[in-house]
């Protein structure tokens, strides 16, 4: 009865990996990735780019950061089986350049250092504040000013969706604890040495969890 049971465990856990090798593919690292504009995260997912060959443009297509500079323009054409089309650059997800992963936020294409399950980056910003004083010599007295300045921010991305998130600590300990010994090891620092550790951490939950990708 023992060996009956082991004989079908076996065939079902074989047909299993089957099925799974044939809708996707293992992969630790973003080398696996084609250079090109990725117009949407199952693009990117299914490793299926705009390439430079089909972008209707005057930029020179043998310069280094062509794909960063084709994302400048508010408009890309391109080219696919005959037909022609045009997008505008802000609604593209991202792009791979030199094997490097840019992802779209808000607009702004910002590289991506730390790549896997858990995808960590930072980037400059432009945070909109109000002056108020007692007087203004625009507004007057108890006038509110607009005033632009550029921070760094942390941003967060779960490989799997492709949502970028503003960084927090409980956004990501709210990915890491998805690996029960990663996280206990999170948590036994003191909550100054996570926030000064936590990339260490993304990578480790990464190396325990290589991402599928769509075939």
């Amino acid at each position: 009865m023992l060996r009956i049971i082991v004989k079908i465990f076996f065939i079902l856990f074989t047909s299993n990996c089957l099925l799974a090798q044939g809708d996707s593919s293992i992969i630790n690292e973003l080398n696996y990735f084609k250079d090109g504009l990725y117009l949407t995260h199952s693009d990117f997912r299914k490793n299926s780019p705009v390439t430079k060959e089909n972008i209707n443009t005057d930029i020179n297509k043998e310069q280094l950061d062509f794909y960063f500079k084709t994302t400048t323009r508010e408009k890309i054409n391109y080219s696919l089986n005959g037909a022609n089309y045009s997008i505008e650059s802000k609604t593209i997800w991202g792009f791979v350049q030199n094997k490097t992963l840019f992802v779209n936020f808000n607009g702004a294409f910002y590289r991506v250092p730390v790549f896997g399950s858990i995808c960590y980056f930072a980037g400059v910003v432009e945070v909109i504040g109000y002056y108020n004083g007692i007087y203004d010599p625009v507004f007057g007295p108890g006038g509110a000013r607009a005033t632009k300045t550029q921070e760094v921010r942390e941003f967060l991305m779960n490989y799997y969706d492709g949502i970028v998130v503003s960084f927090s600590m409980s956004e990501a300990e709210k990915l890491i604890k998805r690996d029960e010994e990663v996280y206990a090891q999170f948590k036994k620092l003191s909550k100054r040495n996570r926030k000064k550790q936590v990339s260490r951490y993304i990578r480790m939950y990464n190396e325990k969890h290589p991402i599928y990708t769509l075939n």
